[in-house]
């Protein structure tokens, strides 16, 4: 399959305007934080790139099946994982050591309320 020149950079307009549309959605869904795990600047896009997500906000469901609210109330137009957690879930992982816990701190916060 050929690959048009500049491709990454067009991959990252399209991430990135995406990533603006869902955060201009934000507030009305009650999410305190966002959190961008994946950095979107050409040269770290690839065709297989996506929007990895972490939402904070109270819940009471399974966590296998909150990021079904994200994907019904937003109709993302790209590949996003949403990783949601509620503010308890993510202190208690602040305080841990594991890649997840790396990430989120090292991750670009993109919206809190």
């Amino acid at each position: 399959m050929p690959m048009m020149l500049g491709f990454s950079h067009h991959r990252s307009g399209q991430l990135q305007k995406e990533l603006d549309r869902i955060v201009g959605e934000l507030p009305q869904l009650g999410v305190q934080k966002c959190i961008l795990l994946n950095p979107l600047y050409p040269g770290s896009v690839s065709i297989n790139t996506t929007l990895r997500l972490v939402m904070i906000m109270p819940e009471d469901r399974p966590f296998v099946r909150r990021a079904d609210f994200f994907y019904g109330h937003l109709w993302p137009t790209v590949a996003v994982e949403f990783l949601h957690y509620t503010p308890e879930e993510i202190e208690e992982i602040s305080h841990s050591n594991t890649a997840l816990s790396k990430e989120i701190k090292e991750g670009q916060l993109i919206y809190e309320q």
